[in-house]
């Protein structure tokens, strides 16, 4: 309506906008929309919302934080344990009325078969971190989907791989000539025979 709309100006033009947003009134207005449908506040879904190859996603704090404020959370716990490449993130996901919590693992072989370990940015500066928000993302994904309403996780859709922009197709054509080339046989449409076509009139 008006309102969302001036709404969605105003933070545009303001330093509440993450850079992503700022300047793109519309954008604003979608992730204070779809943070609405996960129960965030406007100025919390704008910095808890994040669009990743024209998917939006939830950062992973934000995700804990909807999780652990929904009646149907008992409890979640994580850890990190190990050092270097013996590293092994686990995050236990307790719903309410089941009688098993979800545990998912995520180790460092499993960012290497994913092609994520020693990857620049993130991967690289703060590995145990980004193991974390892993295993994370995928607990809370299986033990409360109602309540993440399908978003991944923000740190898990960066690591992607990013579509290839669209080519335009190339069109071979074939060359025609329509000069006719000197030495070649034409047949004259006046003629009844063959004409050696030879510009130097030889």
């Amino acid at each position: 309506d008006l309102d969302a709309m001036k709404f969605g100006d105003l933070v545009a033009a303001s330093d509440f906008a993450p850079k992503d947003f700022r300047g793109k009134p519309a954008s604003c207005m979608l992730a204070i929309q779809c943070g609405a449908e996960i129960g965030l506040a406007p100025l919390q879904a704008l910095q808890s919302i994040a669009v990743v190859n024209g998917r939006p996603a939830v950062y992973g704090d934000a995700a804990m934080a909807l999780v652990k404020a929904s009646h149907v959370c008992e409890y979640v716990t994580e850890s990190v344990e190990g050092d270097g490449e013996q590293m092994v993130a686990t995050c236990t996901a307790k719903r309410r009325g089941y009688p098993q919590p979800t545990v998912v693992r995520f180790t460092v072989a499993d960012a290497k078969k994913a092609g994520l370990w020693g990857k620049s940015g993130p991967w690289s500066q703060y590995p145990k971190r980004m193991l974390q928000m892993r295993a994370r993302g995928f607990a809370l994904r299986d033990a409360f989907p109602d309540v993440l309403k399908g978003l991944v996780t923000a740190e898990e859709a960066q690591d992607y791989p990013q579509p290839e922009p669209a080519r335009e197709p190339v069109v071979v054509r074939p060359k025609f000539d329509d000069e006719p080339r000197a030495g070649r046989v034409v047949l004259s449409p006046k003629a009844d025979r063959p004409v050696i076509d030879d510009p130097a009139g030889k």
